[in-house]
Formats: C-alpha cells, structure tokens, sequence
C-alpha cells in the first residue's frame, strides 16, 4: 500500500510506494550488457505481442484487427508495480504536528509503444509516432476528469541508467493527488514574471532563442527544438509549441504530425550523436484549474544521462553543466541523423 508523507523542511510530498522494490530491474540490466540475451528475454516480456495475458486488464489499444488481440499497434496498461493507484484514499491524517501523511491515491499506466521490444522511439515512423502521442493525449484527457488528481506527469526513460526496468521501449503516466514542489515553484516563477510583463514566460524565452538562434536544434512550422541558455545539464533539450498551449488538452489535430516529426528528429539527433545514450524525457504542463491560462507553456524536456550528480550537487541543490548549450546545440543541429 503506498503513501505520501509530508516533509515540512522542504514543504513536499514523499511518495513510499513498496511495490515499486518488487520491479524486474535484473532483466533490464542483463539485456544491456548481454544483446544476445533479447531473444529469449522476448519471450517472457510482459509487452511484447502474443504476453497480453501477462499485464494487467488493458485500458486502451490501437489496433489493426480489432478481433485480433496480438495485432495492436499501441497498448496501454496499469503499471504492475503501481507507485500510487485509483483504489486509495486522498485523505489526509496527522499524527502529531510535524507527521503528515494520505493515502497512495492516484494512477499509474504504462503506453507500449510499440509491439518491436528493442526498436528505439526515434526510429519508428513519424505516423507511427503520432499514433503514440494521440494515445498519451487521450489517456491525459480522461485521468484528468477524476477530480482527486491534481497533476499527471508524463515520461519516458530510456535505459538502464535512466531507470529503466524493462528494455521494451514504453512511456509511463502518474497522476498524483497533489502539486510536486519542483512543478510548483516552476509555476510560481512563471505567474510571477506574468504578474510584472502581462507576457507568458515561455513565449518570450522561445522568441529571444528563436532571434539568438544559437542554441536552436531544429524547428517546424509548429514546434521549436533548442538547448535552453541555462540549461542544467548537458545536451537538455527541450520543444516547445508555438502556439500559447498551456497543457497538451489544447493540442490540435493538425499538431501531431508536427510534433511527431520533430521529436522523431530531435531524438535520432541525440541517438546517433551521443551513441545511444540513456535519457529522461519528460512533458511540462500547468496543473489543475490552470489549463486555459496564459502564464505557462507545455514543453517536452528531454535530459541524456550523461553525468552523475555528486557532492556539490546534492548539497548545494546547483547544477553542473560540463557543456556550454550553444556548443551543444551546434553539435546536434549539424549532426546527420542517419534518417533517409
């Protein structure tokens, strides 16, 4: 059974969630050091086509035969190993005045992206990729009309080091019943700045990048791709709508291909450029009751793995970056990303 817990010397919220210990992580790691072990990992792969009846019930596919069980495209499904589920309690409790806790309410689905356990995302085709996100957007849509969920974070790691558990490729959702602090204070600082300009923060960072052009990774008519000027660590990336979009509720029809392009691209880009590294990628949005409003801008972050934060970090809550963006950004915009 999980629980939050509050920490009152950083004013957030602990999710303890033991289910989470009972994860495969043995299978990721022997996939990534043995390649000849993916065939017979396939077999007993959770995702792949043909195990259907090793998740839990399915909550949404995209299919080429609908009577056809092994012919979906995109599945999605509760995650195993739930960090918060729909079944507990958001209530709260106190045990004396500093032991704050509720229950492990919230959801926790799992997107297989595809029925192939070792393509990489980048790799499949741009229609293909769309199909994925119009699942994502339509999996947020219907967990944020359960009025107890205040946030849902969206992401996707890749690799071990980024904390895969399992190889085949997948993106994950949790909604949380309340606001982390990181995304809070992200908001705070967005409204302030709304508060004293009357202009959204994001918009006027994307139009001083898009004039700088320096730090610019690729772009459409659509969506922008850059290395932010102070980006915390090496090679983050980030892609941002040109549109004002608060959340991804906004999307429209005619994004997707858009979007699906130029994360196909951008991905490839750190794919081949960085040999394949582990990476975070995850998608910013305003939080409940804010959906509609100008002060924020939805962007997908995606954050390669290639440092390991040490005592100065942890201590000091500063980052480190050992590559200079515009640097960065040079690299990937003029790298070939081996796609026809």
């Amino acid at each position: 059974m999980s629980q939050l817990r509050f920490d009152y010397t950083t004013s957030d919220w602990v999710v303890f969630a033991p289910l989470r210990k009972l994860r495969p992580h043995h299978a990721a790691v022997v996939e990534a050091t043995h390649p000849d072990a993916t065939a017979s990992s396939t077999e007993s792969c959770p995702f792949c086509p043909g195990n259907e009846r090793l998740t839990p019930a399915e909550i949404d596919a995209v299919r080429t035969d609908p009577h056809n069980e092994t012919s979906w495209q995109v599945r999605v499904v509760p995650n195993k190993f739930p960090v918060l589920t729909i079944e507990e309690s958001n209530g709260r409790s106190q045990d004396g005045r500093m032991f704050q806790h509720m229950g492990g309410c919230g959801a926790h689905e799992v997107v297989i992206e595809s029925p192939d356990h070792g393509i990489f995302f980048g790799q499949l085709p741009a229609e293909h990729i769309e199909l994925i996100l119009k699942v994502i957007h339509r999996r947020y849509q219907d967990l944020k009309r359960d009025r107890r969920f205040q946030a849902i974070i969206i992401f996707k790691n890749h690799g071990v080091g980024a904390g895969t558990s399992l190889r085949h490729p997948h993106w994950q959702i949790i909604a949380t019943p309340i606001v982390p602090r990181l995304s809070r204070l992200k908001f705070v600082e967005a409204t302030e700045y709304f508060d004293r300009t009357g202009n959204c923060l994001y918009r006027d960072l994307l139009h001083e990048e898009l004039a700088a052009k320096e730090r610019l990774v690729a772009a459409n008519e659509e969506f922008v791709a850059i290395i932010p000027y102070a980006a915390h660590l090496p090679f983050e990336t980030w892609i941002l709508p040109r549109r004002q979009q608060p959340t991804i509720d906004l999307l429209q029809a005619e994004q997707f291909r858009p979007l699906s392009e130029i994360l196909k691209n951008v991905l490839l880009k750190l794919y081949v450029g960085l040999d394949n590294p582990d990476f975070n990628l995850t998608i910013d949005m305003a939080p409940r009751g804010d959906e509609e409003k100008e002060y924020f801008q939805w962007h997908i972050r995606i954050v390669p793995r290639l440092t390991t934060p040490a005592g100065f970090e942890l201590g000091s809550g500063m980052s480190i970056n050992t590559v200079l963006p515009e640097e960065a950004a040079a690299f990937l915009r003029e790298g070939d990303t081996g796609a026809p």
